[in-house]
Formats: structure tokens, sequence, C-alpha cells
């Protein structure tokens, strides 16, 4: 029985669509209306030499082992870090059960047209998102490249993140938990700090070594250094032979993370006070959502936690057989991505119940990110019976999900550089990614400083806002008004054998960079009116009094020095100069660029569109699943 990833018979037999030229792709077709489209390429291929050669196929990128390995693959590069760290502070700080109304329209409307569309367009032009882009018009080739360096500044310190989790398992090879210790020997003001709030004092001082401020590079954790190396080795092992090791990877580790959430869940609700953190969790709020921040906040959620704009699902996408339902993978990975996120949420608060019942604090006041996975949920478990054996689940799990996520990403940015623009010559790709793991480790080493937690917040503020948004706006842009929704739609069916549903094109063309260019509005507003914080270790000294003992406050909000800002905001510049970059260079270079690129967005207005269909070399001959190249045999 021929699966989804083999081509039938029929398929290697049938007449290519009519708006495909396989034949001679120097001539341009101008299709008045949509229904012209199959008259007007048929009268062509009716006066096409028969005597004509075929074009040679090139069947060199390798592809998934089967539709499992692709499905995974996604899965484990959309659920990360954040479904479990972010979404559920976000659900219980925004009204509860409330915020999922929002979040839920916001996948609708956004995460599920994009991820739908970037699925699509790599399926479809069988290439990286460098190519992809330059394929629809050689002016949005800075589309890929600047996909490709924000894939790489995530690549340089997410996977310290990773690092930091492989410390806390390795100490929880212990029978008792040091992460609520405190030496006999700290000073008098150190020790009342530690006494106060053990957790935190040793995620800061035992862990982090963290400096007083960004300014101060001091400190340098062996420790971390280690684990730092010990996650590239395992991220290059998962990635040197590109999608043929890591769709055997994905077997374990997308998989493995739902057995230890789902132990961790009927752990978690079993565990007194547990319906405490769960009421917070999932008690409706509905007036909150008269605030504006919510509905902000759930399409930010929904955007960043798909990992859409990295060109990591494109990439992912061009590996797949060209013959494939795009659309089901789409709503599958979607919704796996959101339903974790929820459930992940049980999980994390049912804990944080228990934490409150054993006096460690309210879970109201436990905020997001690595102090909720490493101060609270790290102190609540210390407090459950077998602790060491829950500890490991735990980071074992964030462990997976970082490491999905970060080869993943990896593999985004290496396809199109290697595979696709040979930038590299010759060189074998396993080199290349081992190139780039060695580079990236060196280049990690700064966040084992005691610096590395405050770098880490200005890396997520400046390099994953707004260079993302800006990314994916230019991709709706591409393919709703310069490609054009009626070229999408055609190729999509020529794909999985139907065409995406009205609600779709219009979420391209209209509803998807609409909001993409609200958040981003508000997004770059906030950033220029108020300069982002990050959190500072004090050392349990006042800094106003500094004689003082404030055992109660280890840490105080601090905003980025002006220095910082500057290096963040040149982040965004790096990520985003290739797009005007490219519009010049492709303008300089060839003569008219710039009016074809205008009138290509005009004509799709006027739905009176003039588009070189026969410049797309993608679609399998003879039953091959790879995609036509322009060379004569």
């Amino acid at each position: 029985m021929a699966t989804v990833y083999e081509n039938s018979a029929a398929d290697q037999t049938e007449s290519p669509p009519p708006y495909i030229n396989t034949v001679t792709p120097a001539t341009n077709i101008n299709y008045n209306n949509d229904r012209d489209m199959s008259s007007a390429k048929h009268e062509q291929l009716k006066d096409s030499d028969p005597d004509e050669k075929p074009l040679k196929v090139k069947d060199d990128r390798g592809s998934w082992g089967n539709k499992i390995e692709f499905l995974l693959a996604c899965i484990g590069l959309a659920v990360g870090l954040g479904n479990v760290w972010r979404f559920p502070y976000l659900c219980h700080k925004h009204g509860g059960g409330a915020f999922l109304i929002p979040y839920f329209i916001c996948l609708v409307f956004e995460g599920l047209p994009l991820m739908y569309l970037e699925m699509a367009v790599g399926q479809f032009f069988r290439s990286g998102s460098i190519n992809c882009w330059a394929k629809i018009h050689p002016m949005l080739k800075g589309i890929g490249i600047g996909s490709v360096a924000v894939s790489i500044m995530l690549c340089l310190y997410y996977v310290i993140v990773i690092a930091r989790c492989f410390l806390y398992l390795f100490l929880s090879f212990t029978k008792d938990l040091p992460f609520t210790e405190c030496a006999e020997d700290l000073a008098a003001n150190a020790s009342a700090c530690c006494v106060k709030d053990k957790a935190n004092y040793f995620w800061w001082n035992n862990v982090l070594q963290a400096s007083t401020g960004l300014s101060e590079v001091e400190n340098f954790s062996w420790e971390l250094v280690g684990c730092l190396v010990l996650a590239w080795v395992i991220c290059y092992i998962c990635v040197f032979k590109g999608v043929e090791s890591s769709g055997k990877a994905v077997y374990f580790t997308a998989t493995f993370p739902y057995v230890c959430l789902l132990i961790l869940f009927f752990r978690g609700v079993t565990l007194p006070g547990a319906d405490i953190g769960v009421k917070v969790y999932i008690t409706p709020k509905f007036e909150r959502l008269l605030d504006g921040a919510v509905w902000l906040d759930a399409a930010t959620q929904i955007f960043f936690s798909l990992s859409l704009g990295f060109g990591a699902l494109i990439a992912f996408a061009s590996y797949v057989p060209y013959k494939n339902y795009v659309g089901r993978d789409a709503m599958i990975v979607s919704l796996v991505n959101c339903g974790t996120s929820v459930f992940a949420g049980f999980v994390i608060y049912s804990i944080l119940g228990f934490r409150e019942h054993k006096g460690a604090g309210k879970v109201e006041q436990v905020t997001s990110g690595s102090g909720l996975a490493f101060v609270a949920i790290s102190e609540a478990v210390s407090e459950m019976k077998g602790a060491p054996v829950w500890a490991c689940f735990f980071f074992i799990m964030l462990i997976l999900l970082g490491l999905d996520s970060e080869f993943g990403t990896l593999e985004g940015a290496v396809t199109p550089l290697v595979i696709d623009m040979k930038l590299f010559g010759k060189i074998r790709k396993e080199i290349v990614s081992a190139g780039f793991a060695i580079v990236l480790c060196l280049m990690g080493l700064l966040f084992c400083t005691g610096i590395g937690e405050y770098l880490v917040g200005l890396f997520d503020s400046y390099a994953m806002n707004i260079p993302i948004l800006i990314l994916a706006l230019f991709e709706c842009i591409a393919v709703g008004w310069v490609f054009g929704t009626d070229n999408m739609s055609l190729a999509i069916e020529d794909m999985q054998g139907s065409k995406p549903s009205k609600f779709f094109t219009i979420c391209w063309k209209y509803i998807s960079p609409g909001l993409l260019i609200l958040i981003f509005f508000i997004t770059f507003v906030q950033q220029m009116m108020a300069a982002p914080k990050y959190t500072s270790f004090i050392d349990c000294v006042n800094s106003t009094h500094p004689n003082s003992i404030l055992p109660t406050n280890q840490t105080i909000e601090v905003p980025y020095s002006i220095g910082a800002q500057i290096a963040g905001w040149i982040i965004v510049i790096l990520a985003i100069m290739p797009i005007p970059l490219f519009m010049i260079i492709n303008r300089k270079s060839e003569a008219g660029q710039m009016g074809a690129f205008l009138k290509s967005i005009a004509n799709s207005v006027r739905k009176d569109r003039e588009y070189n269909m026969e410049s797309l070399y993608y679609r399998p001959q003879q039953g091959h699943d790879s995609p036509v190249v322009n060379e004569k045999v």
C-alpha cells in the first residue's frame, strides 16, 4: 500500500497542472483572471516543441524517512520551554480560563494561517528560507537571510538555558536536593537572605554566580561550561546528518517529554494543595478581556510558541515529498502545540499549589521564565517524597523540550546556507554543522559568566521580538501581494489535491499582516517609551544603604543601560537589514526590478496578475519527489 510518502502510479503518469510549464521556462504568461489561467496555459503547451529534451531532475537534498518523522520534528520545534514556563503564567495573569478566548482566536487568525503559509512555501519551492523567497522575487531574498540571522542568534543563547537544565539534572542525582540548602560559611547578610528564600539564593549565587550588574563581568561557572559543551555535543549528534539524523532523534526527543509531563501530571494533581494552584490557573476573570494587554500577550505568545519566522518550518517542509497534504500537517502541529501549553499549565500549577500549601509562597506571586522552573518548581519538588526522582523527570523534560527547538532552529539556519546557497562550496554538511556548533559554543562562554542571565534577557528582549515580527510580515507580503494568493492556492492544490479555503487566503493577504503590524507597532512604542528591564542580583544588600540587610529582597528590577540598549538595537538592525539591503542590491543589478516588484503588488490588488510561474522549478517529474532544476540533459 502506498503511503503519503510514496507516489502512486497515477501520480507518476499524470500530466502537470495547466499553470506549470515544464518545457520552456523562458516565457511570461499574462493571466487576465483566474478562469483564464487553465485555458491560456493549455494553449501554450499545445504549441510547445514535442522534441524538447526533458529537464534534469535533481535529487540530492535528502528527505524524511516517513511522515511521522516530519510531524514529530515540527512538533518538537514548536513545543519548547515557553509552553511550560510562559503560557501557564500568562494564563493565570490574564484572567485564568478567560485567557484561552483571545489565545485561540489568535491561533485561528494568526498562528495557524502563518504556519500553513510557511509549510506550503517550503514544500512547494523545495528550498530553505533564502531560496524560497528569492524564487518569489529576487528582491525578497533578504527575508531568508534575516531568518538565518535570527535563528543563529537564538541558537547562541537558547542553548545556555538547556545547559542550566543539565546542571540541575546532575544536581538531582543526590539523596538530598541542594536547591534549598544554605552553606554554613555564608556571611551574616547572605545567610539571612538564604534562609528567607533558599531556592532563589541557590539559583543566583550558586548556579549563575551572578554579578550585581550587567557592567560587571566577573565570575565564571565551569560547571555551566561543561554543561554547555554537553548540550552542543548532543545537539550536533542530532543534526550532523541533517534530517536523516534529526528524523531519528525526534522519536525520542519529541515524545519522551510527554511521558514525563504525563507522569508529573498524575503526581501533581494528587499532591495536597494542588487544587489551590489549579483554581488560580483556570478560574475565569472575563473582565480582563477588556484589557488590550491581554490580547497583545495572547497574540505574541501564539506567534512565538509556533516558531514562526525563523525559517526552520520552511526548511523542514522542503524535505517533505511534493505530494503531501500540507494543510493537515499545519493543523496537527498547531493544535498539538496549543494543547501541550494548556496541559502543561495543569502540571505546573498543581505543583505550585503544593508549594503554597507547604508555606513557601503564594501562587499568584510566581513569575514566568527561569524563575518559575529553576526556583519555584525546584523548591516545590524538593518538598516531595522521593524528590530526586521527580526532579529528574522535570529537568529531563525541560532538556528534551529545549533540544528539539535548538537543533530544529539550527537546521533552519544551516539548510539554506549549505544546501541551497552552496555558501561553503563542497564542504560536507557534517563539517559545516560542526563548525557552527564550535563557534556558537565558544561565543556562548560569555553566558557562563556572572552577566550571563542579563545577556539572555537582552537577546530575548531585542533579537526575538521586533525582527521576527518584521520577517513574518514580509512573508505575508511575499505570498499575499507578490506571489499572489491565487497562485499560492493553485500550488497548494497541486500538492495536496485541494485548494486552501478562502479563509486562509484572506488571512494571508489581510488579517495576519494586519495583526502583525499592530503587534509590531505596540511592541516598538513600548520599547521606545520605556527601556526593557532585567532582574539584577544584589546579594541581599540594599543599594541605597549598603550595610542594610534585606532578607526579603535579593533582586531588583533594573533598566538596561544606554550602552546595552544600543547593543540591543544593533542586534535588531543586523537581523532586519538584509531585507532593504537586498532590495537595493537587486534594484541596481537588474534594471526594472523595483518597478516589477511594485507592479506585482499593484496587480495583485487588481487581481490582474502577470507572474512567471515557469521560473519556479519545483514539481517532481517521472515519479520523483525532487524539484526540477533548469538544466537540459
